[in-house]
């Protein structure tokens, strides 16, 4: 039996009001797994907890009560001074507004996590040798992020994700900066990634980015609501079968 890559057990988060006079449950009672491998989606309305749960599973906060275990490992088990090395071990980050270094080359943006993991240069170099191609990045090495467009400095910042080889890419509304073209350019990028091997949790707004992923999660106040698998279904049967999930779910809150 396999070990699966992230399971996510009864997890609960509530946050008080300073004076503590009011408690607010962001999430309650959350379970769900991810095999290696799989390439999963999580939508839901503002509000309905993904937030949360994403920087519960980035260990940028702990959950009130339940437990996260990536590759076996409890999540609540990191010490907070070992928690930066742990996510550079283990998790890749995809951010909407990419969070690159203007001062550093594209070059030196996508080693960075491997130049703090002391990862020596020779090693830093092949992986990037293998990586730039597959991301149309080769004539842009030289360059920096202010002198290239929104979509490059995307591809970028999943380099940078990727190159540190993690057990888990999270991605936090990756196409929301970007156009439609550019959008879809990097999720047929997430898509190839998938189907070499890598594990992805995307957390989005956008159907069409859903339905790109081989199962979807729907949270709703603070709980899974539903969740959808691909199986055969093509992109575009599939994000029908989203869209009419999501038409539901904003159809009961009324």
């Amino acid at each position: 039996m396999t070990m699966k890559r992230l399971e996510v057990n009864n997890i609960k988060k509530t946050y008080h009001t300073r004076l503590g006079g009011t408690s607010v449950d962001a999430l309650k009672e959350i379970t769900f797994s991810v095999e290696p491998g799989e390439y999963v989606a999580i939508m839901g309305e503002s509000g309905s907890g993904k937030s949360t749960l994403l920087n519960l599973l980035a260990t940028l906060d702990q959950p009130t009560s339940g437990s996260i275990k990536l590759n076996g490992q409890d999540l609540n088990q990191v010490k907070e001074q070992d928690a930066a090395i742990f996510r550079r071990n283990h998790l890749g980050f995809v951010f909407q507004d990419f969070n690159l270094l203007d001062n550093f080359s594209v070059k030196d943006n996508i080693f960075l996590p491997l130049v703090l993991a002391k990862k020596p240069l020779v090693e830093m170099e092949k992986r990037l040798d293998a990586l730039a191609p597959k991301l149309g990045l080769v004539e842009l090495l030289e360059k920096y992020p202010y002198e290239i467009s929104g979509g490059q400095q995307q591809r970028v910042a999943a380099a940078r994700a990727i190159i540190t080889e993690p057990e888990l890419i999270l991605a936090d509304e990756p196409t929301g900066a970007l156009d439609s073209k550019t959008s879809a350019q990097l999720l047929a990028l997430f898509q190839q990634l998938n189907q070499e091997g890598q594990t992805i949790l995307m957390v989005t707004h956008s159907t069409v980015a859903a339905s790109h992923a081989n199962r979807v999660l729907f949270i709703k106040d603070g709980q899974v609501f539903n969740q959808l698998y691909r199986g055969n279904q093509t992109n575009e049967q599939f994000l029908t079968t989203i869209s009419e999930t999501m038409t539901v779910l904003l159809t009961e809150e009324r």
